[in-house]
């Protein structure tokens, strides 16, 4: 992988791709659990699960630097890199949002049902599986996707995707709390945006009834649990 690939435009390209990628294992995957699909999207407008996307630009540059290595060390990098990002990704949607998409906390050794070990080691086999099986194919792809249409492009999509994330959080930020306004923004979001709408668009988002202020990691045995907490008290 040439260093002059890694540039804004690769990386979006690479980023969007992941997104829709994601949201289409996420579905797929609901269909054979439970025979019914369910919207993963991250964003109201469009298809895009974005942890996947990013997750796709974390393997891409780590290949840089762990593709000649073990195939050992490879699974044990993607795995840390994948459970970092879902990790960090669960604890930016609680701060900014006071919500979660997903909770392991059923999951045997998982740290505060952000992350558990059996997710890290699922992102661990799909960051091999997309080194391998997926990169050699989107290096020559992103190859072609080169030139003045392609960087126009990429150059609108980034726009629309500022767009769609800006009205996205609005939209959430409203369904918490429907206070009055007069905004014609807010008005047009609570009208467009309703609860059963927003329902319909993140099925799996869950307020959460008051701040962790605990680190919890836990060891889920079937019925019996065993938790070691780390209490953290505020200053």
């Amino acid at each position: 992988m040439e260093k002059e690939k890694v540039n804004y435009t690769s990386m979006f390209w690479l980023f969007m791709f992941g997104s829709v990628a994601g949201f289409l294992i996420e579905g797929i995957w609901c269909v054979i659990r439970s025979g019914r699909w369910e919207n993963h999207s991250a964003t109201l407008w469009g298809p895009f699960c974005i942890i996947y996307g990013f997750g796709a630009v974390l393997v891409y540059l780590l290949a840089l630097f762990v593709k000649k290595r073990s195939l050992l060390l490879q699974f044990v990098v993607y795995t840390l890199a994948g459970g970092s990002v879902e990790y960090f990704g669960s604890l930016f949607q609680e701060v900014f949002f006071g919500s979660v998409s997903w909770d392991y906390s059923d999951h045997f050794f998982n740290i505060d049902g952000r992350v558990s070990l059996k997710m890290a080691l699922i992102w661990g086999v799909l960051g091999i599986a997309l080194s391998y099986l997926v990169l050699p194919y989107a290096r020559h792809l992103l190859e072609m996707m080169r030139g003045r249409f392609w960087h126009m492009l990429c150059l609108g999509l980034s726009l629309f995707m500022v767009v769609n994330l800006m009205i996205t959080s609005l939209a959430v930020s409203r369904w918490q709390s429907r206070e009055e306004s007069t905004h014609p923004l807010i008005w047009w979001i609570d009208e467009t945006y309703d609860d059963e709408t927003m329902l319909e668009h993140f099925p799996n988002m869950h307020w959460m009834q008051k701040p962790h202020h605990k680190v919890r990691l836990t060891f889920d045995f079937h019925s019996f649990d065993q938790m070691i907490i780390a209490e953290h008290d505020d200053s």
